[in-house]
């Protein structure tokens, strides 16, 4: 299902960025076995990294998140591509506070900082980093990387909701970034406008039904597309990657530890390799 729009608004000025992430954080949370509050900070930053995919310009392009501090959170990481295969991880998945902008601060203490790694696909990677702002949470910091690492003002909401059983109902993520030659009255719209209602709304109509209820549809930039959960690991993959390291060193991690065991951070997938796979891998080359 398309669950992102991208548009211009604002007579073309100014970018807007809207996405339902309800599907990629509910599974981010099943996978990981998520706290509500866990679930609630991954989600935020799975939602703004959804965001950052899609302005990829490459349909190689990666870009990768790590938001690490010196509070209960840990460290947040999340990778996504131009495809929108979205993936990541919390270092603390059972944090018990309830979701709300103190108990982020509290999460993130006084040392958290933002670092993004961008792949273009050109000659070198582009890496931005940001100290946390002294006020606000998640979308805050991000607004933060936005104006100090790529010198762009970036309005940045996102929001995570879920019932009394533990389900996420909603999740999503509303960007307005305006473009350079923005005059100084889009400036004031972008910065006046209500983030937070353009959730709400598009919690109840969705994505293309917000857009064009608050803003003049733009014909020329009207791009809906797929964001999903998917994790790019497999026993294929790690299977080529135990070729290129050997059959020595391969067996003799499995005499010393029993089998070669991999666990992707990612998708909380564990992979056990032992002789029978090593005689697979060598004996029948």
């Amino acid at each position: 299902m398309k669950n992102l729009l991208r548009t211009l608004v604002y007579n073309g000025q100014v970018s807007l960025t809207l996405a339902d992430t309800t599907a990629l954080v509910a599974e981010g949370k099943r996978l990981h076995g998520l706290s509500n509050f866990s679930a609630y900070l991954f989600g935020k930053a799975l939602s703004v990294m959804t965001f950052m995919s899609a302005c990829l310009k490459e349909n190689s392009g990666e870009i990768s998140l790590s938001i690490k501090t010196s509070g209960d959170g840990g460290e947040i990481a999340v990778s996504g591509n131009r495809a929108l295969n979205m993936r990541g991880y919390i270092e603390n998945t059972q944090l018990s506070e309830n979701p709300n902008e103190e108990a982020e601060r509290r999460a993130f203490a006084e040392n958290g900082s933002v670092t993004v790694i961008r792949n273009d696909g050109y000659s070198r990677p582009f890496v931005g980093a940001c100290a946390f702002p002294d006020a606000g949470g998640l979308d805050e910091a991000f607004a933060e990387y936005f104006r100090i690492s790529e010198q762009i003002p970036t309005r940045i909401a996102t929001t995570v909701k879920t019932d009394a059983a533990g389900k996420i109902v909603f999740a999503g993520v509303a960007v307005l970034q305006p473009l350079p030659f923005a005059d100084a009255e889009t400036l004031e719209k972008t910065r006046a406008a209500d983030l937070s209602l353009l959730l709400c709304e598009m919690e109840r109509i969705g994505a293309e039904a917000t857009a064009t209820k608050y803003f003049e549809k733009d014909e020329r930039v009207w791009e809906m597309r797929e964001a999903q959960y998917q994790c790019n690991c497999s026993r294929e993959y790690l299977t080529r990657v135990l070729i290129s390291l050997g059959e020595a060193q391969m067996r003799e991690i499995i005499r010393e530890d029993g089998a070669v065991r991999v666990h992707c951070h990612y998708c909380n997938t564990d992979y056990t390799f032992d002789g029978r796979d090593a005689d697979e891998l060598f004996i029948r080359k």
